[in-house]
Formats: C-alpha cells, sequence, structure tokens
C-alpha cells in the first residue's frame, strides 16, 4: 500500500531525531570504554617526579631506590684471585626517571652490574650482544689495559656483533686502585644507559678483624663506615640516535643537544641511608654526556681523597666541582655538628643550560628527611677539582723535561663543505672509527684518512731516551679553539697536567715550536729555580681526564709506557661521535 505524502512528512521529524540520538549514544559508550581502559598516555606521564627543584624520598627507597654499597671486605684481605662474569647485553622500555625509554640492560639491570675487585685480580668478562640489531663493545674506563682488551671500537678491536660473545680478559695491574667505571665505546649507546661502576679496593695494609675497625683509606687519612657508589649523569627522553641526528643537521647551529633530567644509579632519586653519626667513603662517578656537575651535602662536611682514582692533598668543604664526564672523585662524609639529616645537591654546569631543567637538583638522602625542604644553594667554599694538587709523593717520578713534544689543535667546525653539519676536528682530521679490521690489526699504510695518529716509538725519527731501559715521557699540548670547554679522556694511561690556561681575551694557544713562553708566563714570572721549564711542576695533577677551557690549552706530560694505539677524545658523546678524537701510538 502507497504512503500518503502527508504521511511520510510526519516520519521526517523523528527520523532528524533519532540519526544525532544514535551518534551520541555512541559516543557516550566509547568514553565509557576509554575511561575504563588505562591510557597509553600514562607511558608517557612521570611517576613520582615533579618539575619542582626537590626530590624527596616519596615511595619506600628499599624498592624504589636502588642504594649501591660496596663490600670491600671481601677484597681487601683476600690475595689476587681470578673472577669470571657473564654478562648478556638486552634492551627493554624502562622508566628511570619516570618517562618511557628504550635503554641497554646488563644481566636485565641499569645501570649494569658493578664490579668489585683488588689490585692483581684478573678479570674475565664473557659479553653476551643479545641486541636484534645494534654491535657493542666496553671500554674500561682508567684502568692500565693491556691494547686489545680496551674496547675502543675501530682501534683495539671489531665491535661484538648481535648473537655474538666477545671475552675481555686482562689482569688489574698492582699499582692501579679507586673508582673506575665501564662503558659502551661503540657509537652512542652509553648515552642509553650501557654502563656501570667498577672498583678496586686497595688491600689492607695490615691484617685486621673483618666488621670490628672503620676501613681507612689507603693512606691511613680518613676513616669510614661505610663505602658507596654514585652513578650521575644526564639523561635524554629520547635516544641517543635521535638527539644525534637533531646535532648533525644545519638547523642545529652546532648547539649541543641539552639534556631532559638527572639520573642517580639509574633513578631520579636518591637514597642513601646516611645515618647521623656514620662515615662514609662516596664514591662519585659522572656518567653522563655533556654535562658537569658540582656536588654538596647540606649539614655534612667532607674531605675530598682522590680525582680519577688519584690520591690528592686533602681539602675539606661540603661542596667540590666541576666534576665532567668520565671524571670520578672520591670523599670521605662525615656527620654533621649536629648530626642531622643531609640533603645532597647536584649543581649542573651552566655551560649547557636546558631552561625546562632546574639547574641546581636537591635530593634527600635520609629516611627522615623532610619532604618540604627548600633548595640548597651551593656552598662559597667549594672545591675547585680543577685546581686541587695531587699528592706530593706521587710527583717524585716527573721529570723536569720531555723527550718529545706534541702539538694538536681541536675544534668543532661547521663547514660549508660538509652542509654546515658540526664536526669535530683534531688538526684538519675529524675521526671516524675503522669498522672493518682494527687499526691494531693493520698495517699503517692501511689506515685511512680519517686517523690522526702520533707516533711516539722507535719506528719514528723523534727523539727517544738516551738509555734504552728509561722510560719515555710526552708532552701533549692540547689547544681548544672552540668557544666552549671539553673535557678529554686518553685511554691506557694518566698523565700529568702541567698547566691549563684560558685567554681573558682573545685566543690562549700555544705552540713551543713558535712561542717563547706559554701565554701569561712571561719570563719574569719564571723564578731562577725553574729556569729550564715554565711550569709549576709541584702543582701537577695526575688524572686521565682533563677539562680544557675554550680559547686555551693544556699542557699534559705523561709516560708512554703502555704499548699500543690508544684513543685520546672528548667525552662529551656528541663531540666525540661527530669526530673529536685522535690516536697516540706507543
Amino acid at each position: 500500500m502507497q504512503q500518503s505524502p502527508s504521511f511520510r512528512l510526519r516520519l521526517l521529524p523523528w527520523s532528524i531525531v533519532l540519526y544525532p540520538a544514535t551518534i551520541c549514544g555512541l559516543i557516550f559508550l566509547l568514553f565509557l570504554t576509554q575511561i575504563s581502559q588505562p591510557s597509553p598516555l600514562q607511558d608517557l606521564i612521570p611517576s613520582g617526579v615533579s618539575n619542582s627543584q626537590v626530590h624527596p624520598v616519596t615511595h619506600d627507597p628499599d624498592t624504589s631506590r636502588p642504594l649501591i654499597e660496596l663490600q670491600p671486605e671481601n677484597h681487601v684481605y683476600r690475595d689476587p684471585a681470578t673472577q669470571h662474569f657473564d654478562w648478556v647485553v638486552t634492551a627493554n622500555h624502562r622508566r628511570p626517571d619516570g618517562v618511557l625509554k628504550w635503554i641497554y640492560l646488563i644481566n636485565g639491570l641499569f645501570p649494569g652490574p658493578t664490579v668489585e675487585a683488588r689490585p692483581g685480580d684478573r678479570l674475565i668478562v664473557n659479553v653476551t650482544n643479545s641486541l636484534e640489531d645494534e654491535p657493542i663493545s666496553i671500554h674500561w674506563h682508567g684502568i692500565h689495559i693491556e691494547n686489545a682488551m680496551d674496547g675502543a671500537v675501530g682501534v683495539t678491536q671489531c665491535p661484538i656483533p648481535p648473537g655474538s660473545t666477545f671475552t675481555y680478559n686482562f689482569t688489574i695491574p698492582a699499582h692501579q686502585s679507586g673508582t673506575f667505571w665501564y662503558h659502551a665505546h661503540s657509537g652512542l649507546i652509553r648515552a642509553d644507559g650501557l654502563y656501570g661502576g667498577l672498583i678496586v679496593h686497595e688491600p689492607s695494609p695490615k691484617p685486621t678483624v673483618r666488621g670490628l675497625l672503620a676501613r681507612a683509606d689507603e693512606k691511613g687519612t680518613a676513616s669510614y663506615d661505610r663505602d658507596i657508589l654514585l652513578l650521575i649523569g644526564d639523561w635524554y627522553h629520547r635516544s641517543a640516535d635521535q638527539v644525534y641526528s637533531w646535532y648533525m643537521r644545519a638547523g642545529s647551529f652546532g648547539n649541543e643537544p641539552v639534556p631532559d633530567s638527572l639520573l642517580i644509579n639509574g633513578m631520579n632519586l636518591s637514597y642513601l641511608d646516611a645515618k647521623g653519626d656514620a662515615a662514609y667513603r662516596v664514591r662519585v662517578v659522572n656518567t653522563g654526556s655533556v654535562a658537569g656537575f658540582t656536588l654538596g651535602f647540606q649539614n655534612k662536611e667532607f674531605s675530598l681523597i682522590q680525582v680519577d682514582s688519584i690520591e690528592v692533598e686533602q681539602e675539606d668543604s661540603n661542596s667540590a666541582g666541576v666534576l665532567y664526564p668520565g671524571q670520578r672523585m672520591d670523599i670521605i662524609l662525615r656527620p654533621g655538628p649536629d648530626k642531622t639529616p643531609s640533603s645532597m645537591t647536584i649543581d649542573l654546569d651552566k655551560e649547557y643550560p636546558n631552561p625546562a631543567l632546574a639547574s641546581i637538583q636537591t635530593f634527600n638522602i635520609t629516611k627522615s628527611s623532610d619532604n618540604t625542604s627548600s633548595t640548597i644553594s651551593p656552598s662559597n667554599n667549594t672545591i675547585s677539582l680543577s685546581e686541587v694538587a695531587t699528592r706530593k709523593s706521587l710527583l717524585s717520578s716527573l721529570p723536569e723535561k720531555a723527550h718529545q713534544t706534541h702539538v694538536v689543535y681541536s675544534k668543532i667546525e661547521k663547514l660549508s663543505i660538509n652542509h654546515n653539519v658540526p664536526y669535530g676536528f683534531f688538526n684538519r682530521t675529524s675521526w671516524k672509527p675503522q669498522i672493518d679490521t682494527p687499526l691494531i690489526d693493520l698495517p699503517r699504510d692501511k689506515w685511512d684518512g680519517n686517523q690522526l695518529v702520533l707516533s711516539t716509538g722507535s719506528s719514528t725519527s723523534r727523539a727517544l731516551p738516551s738509555d734504552k731501559d728509561q722510560d719515555l715521557w710526552i708532552d701533549l699540548i692540547v689547544n681548544n679553539l672552540d668557544d666552549s670547554g671539553h673535557p678529554f679522556h686518553l685511554h691506557g694511561h694518566h698523565f700529568y697536567i702541567l698547566r691549563t690556561y684560558q685567554a681573558p681575551v682573545g685566543w690562549g694557544a700555544y705552540n713551543p715550536f713558535t712561542d717563547a713562553y706559554p701565554p701569561g708566563l712571561a719570563p719574569e714570572s719564571v723564578s731562577s729555580s725553574r729556569a729550564d721549564t715554565p711550569y709549576d711542576l709541584s702543582r701537577a695533577q695526575l688524572r686521565d681526564t682533563v677539562y680544557i677551557p675554550s680559547r686555551g690549552h693544556a699542557i699534559l706530560r705523561f709516560r708512554a709506557d703502555n704499548p699500543g694505539i690508544w684513543l685520546f677524545h672528548c667525552h662529551i658523546i656528541w663531540h666525540q661521535a661527530s669526530g673529536m678524537a685522535m690516536l697516540l701510538q706507543m
């Protein structure tokens, strides 16, 4: 039966109402479904972290904060031994500061396992690469290791491919003890978490009863009750590959990527369980990619006893810095006069500021600390790590003159031939690892043009000691032509820093082959007792990492007693990856 026009007109308003009502109902049901499920955005929301400058311990510190307490009593009383480690490197999503990120793990841990040993120990570390498509290597930072075990990809080894295992087999030298660390030395993996602590305990000089006496440092200048490791470093929320891709384009204008966060032992919280009446040996490592920092404590004074695993003339304060990436320092943290709970302050270096990240970060370090405590300003009597003197007894072997002098110039260049992308240079060479075959397995004429190598051995025409049994000493003068400073690290050796200099205006470069004296050291300022050298050797500093200020230079003197090909590079990972590295062949 055919409907009349008037009937169709009466149905039309109902269809207009029902159609949008149905749509609204579906939207409402979808809304109910969404609010009943966890939001995927939760993966990006920091958990337990705020934008304030104070980081109170808001969770159970025994479960939310890894406390790395060392066990020296297991090593200082025993004879040297062989230790075996089996490490499996994987990657997974973690939230070290509340923000989800893909990071690297060793045996499921971030940071990796802490290695404790004593001088003379043989370490056999089987490293299995279980990553899908990334090769890796491990460098043992600060240890005077055999060249083949150094872990520098393209120099001493090929990277460990996925699915393969490489065995690092080395003995810790008898003369080395202190705070060291290990980290990836392939690509940018270190910036995404592949690192850990390496502690070499000095053997006890006399028999003692375990647990009954406070431990003393190796020279007996300080005592402490507990031994703590702090791995402190800047952190990025994006992957290192993404950060580096941003840096290596003309649009970055050569500005280094600034960090998003700060991690202590792999988290953005701190908890030391610091008892008011106990003394602590606190070993601090800057594991970061770019930022240096100054470390301070409220209501507690400490004694600085080591820098880069080398004893220093003891200085007392409640803050010390700047500690640059790769550097370490050891302090004895003593109780305050009123034994009140303490807070720890990390003051990030202002050279690479991030306006979104508070430069002064304060962390409560005791369970009973006030969660509402205010930001603590740095101390006015901060110990300057660039000026603290090495212990006098360690300067006795330092000669008045070196047998050889080498001069190099470093700079980040943005050249049109390189599309105005920032590349690091030593002299005219920007380093790239020679991946297929490491340099130690190649004759010199097979090295490519990306390898700037300073040779010091008998195969060169350079000066050598008259006595073949005498040590060969090298002066390396590094001129930094940049507008920013660089922390440079030498593999396999420590060196004496004879001088660092920054010009008040203009350039502070120095070349002893053309300049009569270093800038700022006029003849009248050189005493007659030091007529053969313009440097004050009594203030030399024995280190393995040196910060060279902008438009300045550093004069380094070292004993070439560890044969091999050794990397010398900026420890800011973006600069190293862009080519700021060179080689020393000994």
